[in-house]
């Protein structure tokens, strides 16, 4: 399942970091693809002390995949089988969500039917649509999907390219001959036929490669949104020259408009300095300081470790070389009262 939610909350963070967050915020619509500029609007600007406020609505496309398994022949879904039911658990509580949740935006729901590529085209062709379609129906009867979101279905009978896929990660016997036969230019009947002609290879196929290819894929296109707030600091203006007559002067900051957003603050509060040179070159100079104290300190705190690791080792085997020159003048002692007492006792 993807995670939606950012709850941060950052007093500080790197000037380089903030200025990218805030390019992010106010950039315009692109195009949906992985590494496009997430999309914002502005909902309020508002005041708080020194600062000026402005709260946007961030989206970034993303999408949840998923994938159930039909028996062979078949066209009726089976929740018992293999991984299936573990995929239709993640794929209601996804969907549950996305009725409840007003951040996240559906764009389309995509439903393709696969079939295994054995057996007559017409046939697949045929079971490939019923797999979509059954599939359909039971995402309607449960969730009544088509109602609330744009569901387009599709089908691809004999799906050729994830049996060469799976061939090829396999450890099958005749691998290379199987992956001739499947980058030939020969008919799919004909591709069967000839390795049909390979016991060995199209037992394993039927076993692990085939199974697999008969299958639906649902893929859920949405836009996932969050509430990011950025603070940025206010420059009073420059002092003005003095005027020939003395005067008292009093900077007052002109009033800000301020709106309330009872929004929830689902992003990251950050802190915008001014962004002069002055000051980036001052924020760099003291990120550097900063981790070039943290490195002295971590090297330090080694160094003393070790220190202290070698004089308790040190410390360690004094105390066993004295404890055992004690043991040894204690049990010489002891021969000598025995050898005083039997002397005594001849006596």
């Amino acid at each position: 399942m993807n995670q939606h939610f950012i709850s941060v909350k950052t007093a500080f963070i790197p000037f380089a970091f903030s200025l990218a967050l805030c390019g992010a915020s106010s950039a315009a619509a692109q195009s949906k693809s992985p590494a496009a500029a997430a999309d914002s609007v502005m909902l309020s600007e508002t005041c708080d002390g020194d600062y000026t406020v402005r709260r946007y609505l961030v989206e970034r496309p993303a999408d949840s995949r998923y994938s159930v398994r039909y028996l062979i022949n078949l066209s009726t879904l089976n929740a018992a089988l293999d991984d299936n039911n573990a995929e239709l658990g993640d794929l209601s509580s996804f969907v549950d969500k996305l009725m409840s949740d007003t951040l996240l935006r559906v764009e389309s729901v995509d439903i393709t039917g696969y079939s295994s590529p054995d057996g007559p085209v017409a046939f697949n062709k045929q079971l490939a649509r019923g797999r979509a379609q059954n599939f359909k129906n039971y995402v309607d009867r449960k969730y009544n999907l088509s109602r609330h979101f744009d569901v387009d279905m599709s089908s691809v009978a004999e799906d050729w390219e994830m049996c060469r896929n799976l061939v090829a990660q396999s450890s099958m016997p005749n691998r290379q001959a199987v992956l001739n036969i499947l980058d030939s230019k020969q008919s799919s009947a004909a591709k069967e036929a000839a390795l049909k002609k390979m016991p060995a290879a199209w037992d394993y196929m039927v076993a692990y490669i085939l199974p697999p290819l008969r299958r639906v894929e649902v893929a859920i296109h949405y836009d996932q949104s969050d509430i990011v707030e950025v603070r940025r600091r206010n420059t009073p203006p420059a002092p003005q020259p003095a005027r020939p007559i003395p005067v008292v002067q009093t900077y007052e900051p002109a009033p800000c408009p301020c709106e309330y957003v009872d929004e929830e603050i689902t992003g990251i509060i950050v802190e915008m300095p001014n962004p002069d040179a002055a000051t980036r070159r001052e924020l760099r100079a003291w990120g550097t300081d900063m981790e070039r104290d943290a490195r002295n300190a971590d090297r330090f705190a080694n160094h003393e470790a070790h220190k202290a690791d070698k004089i308790a080792h040190t410390e360690m085997k004094a105390s066993k070389k004295i404890a055992k020159k004690e043991a040894k003048a204690a049990k010489k002692a002891d021969r000598a009262a025995e050898k005083i007492a039997r002397k005594a006792a001849r006596r």
